[in-house]
């Protein structure tokens, strides 16, 4: 294991800077407080990092997932300050969906966050809310049903990617995130004390091509001493009897 370096720390977070601000909001919309959100959001990026993980789509999903479980730790925490600080959704470019939106309940609308933009499940948001499963599909139910009515037949169908794709818009704002230098200047001080273990990958790779190694070893030491090895030196064969007594006839 080797400590890292300022340097090394910022090349790692740099990978981390595209998705920081959908991270901040999920935890934001997970934990409905501001500071226990920032919170969950330093200790999915330093779980992460700790796990040597690095760039890519596995890295990506990584923090998203690592960032989902922070917040849902922090609320059953209850730890710190737990005021509701949440705004809710903002403008949408889409009419009939945001004249419902503006009717729907700050509360009301955190489910349809969860579902639509974090994904969990009914049954988890409903835990976490602490309403009722019951509650939670008539909410989302009801506001699918009534957007709909306002919706171009031709969208109707497809209301799940619409409002989707708005809800993942949402959490992509950049609005009221806090600056990632002040998460980064925490997380350094955090990482600086910690030591990151091999990456689990490598050492796999590592002991599959020792193995890969030691066995085609074993196969050319056995072809070497088969190649090496004197032929055994056989007697020629005994004359048939038959063939004597013929050859003393053929004499006389």
């Amino acid at each position: 294991m080797s400590e890292q370096t300022s340097e090394a720390l910022r090349l790692w977070f740099k990978r981390v800077e595209p998705l920081y601000p959908e991270l901040f909001n999920t935890a934001h919309v997970i934990c409905g407080n501001y500071d226990q959100a920032e919170y969950a959001l330093r200790g999915a990026i330093l779980e992460v990092w700790s796990e040597s993980a690095e760039g890519g789509m596995g890295f990506r999903e990584k923090l998203r997932g690592a960032v989902r479980e922070e917040a849902l730790e922090q609320l059953k925490s209850g730890t710190g300050d737990t005021d509701f600080t949440w705004p809710g959704f903002s403008e949408t470019d889409e009419p009939a969906i945001q004249k419902q939106l503006s009717r729907e309940s700050l509360e009301s609308q955190r489910i349809l966050m969860l579902r639509h933009g974090v994904g969990l499940s009914a049954g988890r948001i409903a835990r976490l809310t602490e309403d009722s499963p019951t509650h939670v599909r008539s909410v989302l139910d009801r506001f699918e049903s009534r957007c709909k009515r306002g919706l171009p037949a031709q969208q109707r169908g497809r209301f799940d990617a619409l409002f989707g794709e708005i809800a993942r818009r949402q959490l992509a704002g950049r609005a009221g995130v806090p600056h990632p230098a002040s998460v980064y200047r925490a997380f350094e001080a955090e990482a600086s004390r910690l030591e990151v273990p091999e990456h689990r990958l490598s050492r796999v790779i590592f002991r599959v091509v020792v193995f890969l190694m030691a066995l085609v070893c074993a196969v050319l030491f056995w072809l070497f001493a088969v190649l090496v090895q004197s032929p055994d030196i056989e007697p020629p064969p005994e004359p048939a009897p038959n063939a004597t007594v013929e050859t003393v006839q053929a004499t006389e």
